[in-house]
C-alpha cells in the first residue's frame, strides 16, 4: 500500500513537471519577421504575457524614446513603448497552443483577441482577431 502510494505521488509529480515545462515553452525572447521588435514572454498571474524589450528604432524623430501615444487609456500615453505589455491572459491548452489572450497594437491603439501556436522550438504563429478580421504572423525565437 505504501509503495503504491509513493509510486502514485512520483507519477503525479512527473506529469505536473512535464505539463509546466511544456507550457513554459513560450517563455523567452521572440522577434517578428521584419526583426523590428522583440518581445519577452513570461508567466504572469493571469496567464502568459509578453512585453516589448527591444525596438529597431526605439527613438522618435527628436531622439527621445517612443511613447505609447495611441493608447486608448490617456493616462498610459506617456509610457515608453519599451516595457509595454502587448500580449496578456494567454492560457495554455495542454498541447502547443495558447488561447483566450489579448494583443495590444501600440501603433493603432487597438486591442484584439490573441492566440498562439508554437510550431517548433524556434517558431510560433501569433494570430490577432478583431471582429471578422484576423491576421497571423510568424515570430522567431531569439538566440
Amino acid at each position: 500500500m505504501k509503495k503504491t502510494f509513493l509510486a502514485l505521488v512520483a507519477l503525479l509529480l512527473t506529469i505536473t513537471t512535464y505539463a509546466q515545462t511544456k507550457a513554459d515553452q513560450l517563455n523567452g525572447i521572440w522577434t517578428n519577421e521584419q526583426q523590428t521588435i522583440r518581445i519577452e514572454f513570461f508567466k504572469a498571474p493571469t496567464g502568459y504575457a509578453a512585453k516589448i524589450v527591444w525596438l529597431a528604432e526605439p527613438n522618435d524623430e527628436h531622439g527621445k524614446p517612443k511613447l505609447d501615444s495611441e493608447n486608448p487609456n490617456a493616462a498610459l500615453r506617456k509610457n515608453t513603448l519599451i516595457g509595454t505589455t502587448i500580449i496578456y491572459n494567454l492560457k495554455f491548452d495542454g498541447k502547443n497552443s495558447y488561447k483566450s489572450g489579448k494583443i495590444y497594437a501600440p501603433r493603432r491603439g487597438m486591442i484584439a483577441d490573441c492566440s498562439i501556436k508554437v510550431v517548433s522550438s524556434t517558431q510560433m504563429e501569433i494570430t490577432g482577431k478583431k471582429g471578422l478580421f484576423n491576421d497571423t504572423k510568424i515570430w522567431t525565437r531569439c538566440k
